[in-house]
């Protein structure tokens, strides 16, 4: 296997991180090989790389065998990593904005749920991650180097100071879970914040019946866009009936905040107003 760094790629190229695009590259291999880890790959699996950089990550992958499709929006970027590796036919390199992407016709001729892994920029990380939930179908698990600050708030508990809308609408819909912290030393550039790796398991059968996902999403962002409220003057805004009652149906103290409801509460909340609304 031929002996490859970000350090020397940025070094032979003479290239310099893009600031507007959030460019951090991944420099550590030990961290780059838990990573790798956390996907716990077979061998007939083809994976997905967000933001594939030089293309460092995705050649370790593809030297395990895995088919991986790298998209990276950086062109300079991509002219670089495929003269690097073109003695991997398995990795393939595609110049795009991820978040632009049809997902759908960019994997047809790939395994799917596909594996996705990135280390991505973190001005876009939500945006990137609800994409991925929305399109949850195709995938089956996603490891993901992200901002140690989202990284709790994805992980959070009701009653802790992150929990909020993105605890919820993931929590809702997909596994999460935090696995290591990766310091700034492991990046180059070194980033002024800590990075955390999580991990997110698409489940196979939905996790909670939400009759109308547009309806929680709106009461949830409803809920914590007034964080001092309790929940019977939230859903007061929402109802237009105000002998209505959706906390006693649901058995829900009307004087808690919404930090201090519980994800199900709020899908039962969701549910009983769906056909009131």
């Amino acid at each position: 296997m031929k002996k490859v760094t970000v350090a020397k790629l940025l070094k032979s190229y003479s290239i310099r991180p893009n600031k507007k695009l959030g460019q951090n590259f991944l420099s550590d291999q030990n961290i780059l090989n838990k990573l790798i880890d956390a996907l716990d790959l077979y061998p007939d699996e083809d994976v997905l790389e967000i933001g594939s950089g030089l293309g460092v990550l995705s050649y370790h992958i593809a030297k395990h065998g895995q088919r991986i499709l790298a998209v990276e929006k950086d062109k300079r970027l991509i002219k670089i990593a495929e003269e690097e590796f073109t003695d991997q036919p398995n990795l393939k390199f595609v110049e795009a904005d991820f978040l632009r992407l049809d997902l759908k016709e960019l994997l047809n001729r790939y395994h799917v749920p596909i594996k996705v892994i990135g280390n991505i920029p973190y001005y876009i990380s939500s945006k990137i991650i609800f994409t991925l939930v929305e399109n949850a179908p195709l995938f089956s698990l996603a490891v993901l180097t992200v901002q140690k600050e989202v990284a709790e708030r994805m992980v959070s508990e009701p009653g802790s100071k992150d929990y909020g809308i993105l605890s919820i609408l993931l929590n809702s819909q997909v596994r999460v879970e935090k696995l290591f912290d990766v310091e700034p030393g492991s990046f180059m550039p070194a980033p002024e914040v800590t990075s955390s790796a999580v991990r997110i398991t698409f489940p196979t059968a939905p996790l909670f019946e939400i009759h109308n996902r547009e309806l929680f999403k709106k009461m949830v962002k409803t809920a914590f866009n007034q964080r001092r409220k309790t929940v019977r003057n939230t859903l007061k805004i929402m109802l237009k009936n105000n002998r209505i009652k959706p906390w006693e149906a649901c058995g829900i103290d009307p004087e808690l905040r919404p930090e201090q409801i519980s994800i199900p509460q709020y899908v039962a909340l969701a549910n009983f107003l769906n056909p009131l609304l």
